[in-house]
């Protein structure tokens, strides 16, 4: 018979943030629901000026869609000419950080953040991630804590990137793997 006493899982930090981070998240949710799903599309730069009104380093030219979830945008830095699809989740619990000409397709999910499952407690890990600039996440791939994905990097349809990813690869599968390099074609001159 087994005599260890039961222990909680669910325990774990309660508040690992500061108590006023969690009133800037119930005004950025008010925000997002309302303000945010209003902008059109056709002028990118209001969603933009709303993310850097929180906090957030924005590039020129970028392009987010009215789907798109942000946990923190107080943590989220974003360069020039990305664009970031329908129902993008991005779940910074640490900073993120995203390169200059990057492409994230609907459906993608890129997670910052974890459970230490070795402690009972099950205490919350955040942890930093990049994406380089020319970067392509494809439609539906997860990004997991502390993953960096080097420029010009393609992650496949519905992969699921559990390490570092070179730059100028190209990774698909559960768990993602290499498939190939990526190979740019030359400009063509126009006669």
């Amino acid at each position: 018979m087994d005599t260890a006493k039961p222990v909680n899982l669910g325990g774990g930090d309660k508040w690992p943030y500061p108590w006023y981070e969690y009133v800037l998240r119930v005004i950025w949710s008010a925000v997002w629901l309302t303000i945010w799903q209003l902008c059109w599309k056709r002028i990118p730069l209001l969603r933009t000026t709303i993310l850097r009104l929180f906090g957030a380093r924005m590039g020129r030219s970028s392009q987010i869609a009215a789907s798109v979830q942000i946990l923190r945008p107080w943590d989220l830095r974003v360069g020039d000419g990305c664009v970031i699809g329908p129902r993008v989740h991005l779940y910074n619990l640490a900073e993120m950080v995203i390169g200059n000409d990057v492409m994230i397709s609907q459906d993608a999910y890129i997670c910052g953040g974890t459970h230490d499952y070795t402690d009972p407690t099950l205490p919350l890990v955040r942890r930093k991630v990049v994406i380089g600039d020319y970067a392509w996440i494809a439609a539906g791939a997860f990004i997991g804590p502390g993953i960096t994905i080097g420029e010009g990097a393609v992650v496949g349809a519905r992969a699921v990137v559990t390490r570092d990813v070179e730059p100028w690869t190209i990774v698909a599968g559960n768990p993602a793997r290499v498939i190939r390099r990526r190979q740019m074609k030359q400009a063509q001159a126009k006669p």
